[in-house]
């Protein structure tokens, strides 16, 4: 439940035009580490770019994050993209809830993120395609380093001989 089908450095390695091409129509990201830093209240110019040439190919862009509303909404106020705040992943009502906003089917969808008890879960559990990512900056709140020890042994023993098929 834990292992991500795709493991990348950045969102900015990913293959959008693979996942595109292989069906894939919806991108959920999580913000904190995956986009940008937990005390980023705005998107940097990079992601806003990243995320209209998303939107040329052909996906639909979401955010989900266990953070408050204040926090994603200020994030999200330029992209104007759908989003859920305090999703509570890896439960799966708010991604869920996205999924039918964005009218995309379980196949259809991929979420992003730097953690694996969170985001990757989440997908599990959703049963969407999961891409982890390295989280952006060691800078985290003290639940999320607690957790990041344990993460990193995980991901070691998963990522052992591991290629991604992209």
């Amino acid at each position: 439940m834990l292992k991500p089908d795709f493991y990348f450095d950045s969102i900015f390695q990913i293959p959008y035009e693979r996942l595109y091409d292989h069906g894939i129509k919806a991108l959920i990201y999580d913000i904190d580490n995956t986009m940008a830093g937990y005390d980023e209240m705005r998107p940097p110019v990079k992601i806003i770019t990243l995320v209209s040439n998303l939107k040329d190919i052909g996906f639909k862009v979401a955010l989900l994050s266990n953070n408050n509303a204040k926090r994603v909404t200020s994030f999200n106020e330029s992209m104007g993209l759908p989003m859920a705040h305090k999703a509570n992943k890896p439960l799966t009502t708010s991604i869920k809830c996205l999924m039918g906003e964005m009218e995309v089917t379980k196949k259809e969808t991929v979420i992003i993120g730097d953690q694996l008890f969170t985001d990757v879960w989440c997908g599990k559990n959703a049963g969407v395609t999961t891409i982890l990512v390295k989280p952006l900056t060691e800078k985290d709140v003290l639940s999320v380093k607690l957790k990041r020890g344990l993460e990193r042994q995980l991901l070691k023993h998963y990522l052992k001989g591991h290629t991604n098929p992209l």
